[in-house]
């Protein structure tokens, strides 16, 4: 795997500075970009779609964490390290399935092993998809809760985000699994869509979709369900249905 590209996000400039001079201490990452905002960070993700960022989480317009819900929606390969002078956001952190968490004074070591974790997961993903190519697998392996579940693409109607689930829709069943939409996405071919922040709708199976005022209602064939679309994605599933 050749340079991994890293950017450090930090309000702080002595931190970032710090930081930035670690990570290229280490053979193969380079410092791509620096921000100072969440605003900031979000235009360097959408612009350069780095590998790996490190971000303090206690930012003074939106904090670290909200900040990389926003860029993994873009860009959901990219790996996450928070830093923090508190560890009253770990749970959230984790949550967001950030490669690892440091607590501020960064010590060196520790970063490097944080930013090998970040390779191990890249590498990991791309061996993962390079085998089901190859292999020609086409279903997908859900945990629902003491069961594994089978799914072609195909069979999906719709994922749907309940609190800290997502529901998987079929035209006949429901299946509830703890992964979260970005990591069902990522595992999903492009046809998949987010057409609402609690809806990943399958293009492929929309029959009609229906104006309910301030937002639109997907439906499906064979199915009297309904997935949700936000009239500022409205525009953009049109494009995509009409290719």
């Amino acid at each position: 795997m050749g340079e991994m590209r890293v950017i450090v996000v930090d309000d702080d400039a002595s931190s970032r500075m710090l930081l930035s001079h670690f990570t290229q201490l280490v053979p193969d990452y380079r410092v791509i970009g620096e921000a100072a905002s969440s605003k900031e960070c979000i235009e360097l993700v959408k612009k350069e779609k780095p590998e790996i960022a490190l971000v303090d989480i206690g930012m003074p317009d939106v904090n670290g964490v909200e900040t990389m819900r926003i860029c993994k929606e873009m860009h959901p390969q990219l790996q996450v390290i928070f830093t923090t002078g508190h560890d009253e956001y770990a749970i959230d952190a984790f949550e967001l399935s950030a490669v690892d968490y440091l607590v501020k004074p960064i010590e060196r070591v520790r970063l490097f092993i944080a930013l090998e974790k970040a390779r191990k997961s890249i590498q990991m993903a791309k061996s993962i998809e390079a085998k089901k190519h190859k292999k020609g697998v086409n279903k997908l392996l859900f945990k629902s809760n003491q069961a594994f579940v089978y799914l072609a693409p195909d069979e999906i109607l719709f994922i749907e985000k309940e609190g800290r689930k997502s529901v998987i829709h079929t035209e006949t069943d429901q299946f509830e699994t703890m992964e979260s939409l970005l990591e069902i996405e990522d595992r999903l071919p492009d046809t998949f869509f987010k057409t609402h922040r609690s809806y990943l709708v399958n293009l492929k199976r929309i029959s009609k979709i229906e104006s309910l005022g301030e937002t639109y209602a997907a439906t499906f064939p064979q199915s009297d369900k309904k997935a949700y679309i936000s009239k500022l994605k409205i525009n953009e599933v049109h494009r995509l249905m009409g290719t």
